[in-house]
């Protein structure tokens, strides 16, 4: 459990970064994680656990797998530990948009019932940005989305707009990695 120096509880941070495929997400978390010491969870994480026993996208696969970020998130907060993690906006099914919002929604709630704070990072860049990145061999090796129709699929059907008006905003196709790290650390010395 993180105190500080009075034996006081350390508040502690969900950096919940989301954004398209493709977008950066990770490779900005992994630099955040260097510069502030966070862990970071990423959903590559999860997704691999849980489709490890699910059919990919079956109602037991989300249910567990949000069960599984839910309460790694409100443990974390309960102990002190600051969090980063990553999500891909561009859900697929019905209502995607609602879906996403309500479980970000959620991880908000049971973090600050638990004493922490989310500070939620929206990263975006422009379609043909993302379609260069898309085919990359370091998103093969994690089994990545790599088609770049299928990213014209799903980031054509999605809402761009950031899930709450206070969010952060990062334009990954202007600003890079280590750049976009060192604004969301202000930001988190600023709130």
């Amino acid at each position: 459990m993180a105190t500080k120096s009075g034996g006081e509880m350390a508040r502690s941070d969900l950096v919940y970064i989301y954004g398209p495929p493709a977008v950066g997400k990770l490779t900005v978390a992994k630099r955040l994680a260097v510069l502030t010491g966070y862990a970071l969870f990423h959903n590559h994480l999860t997704v691999d656990a849980v489709k490890s026993v699910f059919p990919w996208g079956s109602d037991g696969f989300n249910d567990v797998l949000h069960r599984l970020r839910l309460d790694v998130f409100e443990t974390a907060a309960r102990e002190g530990i600051s969090l980063i993690f990553t999500n891909n906006s561009a859900w697929s099914g019905p209502e995607p948009r609602r879906r996403f919002a309500c479980f970000a929604d959620e991880a908000a709630t049971r973090v600050e019932r638990a004493g922490g704070r989310v500070v939620f990072v929206r990263l975006h860049a422009p379609l043909g940005c993302l379609e260069e990145r898309v085919d990359g061999e370091d998103r093969r090796q994690l089994g990545k989305l790599t088609e770049a129709d299928r990213l014209r699929q799903l980031v054509g059907g999605i809402d761009q707009a950031p899930l709450h008006p206070s969010d952060l905003s990062i334009d990954t196709s202007r600003t890079d990695p280590g750049a976009a790290a060192q604004v969301i650390v202000e930001a988190l010395g600023s709130l």
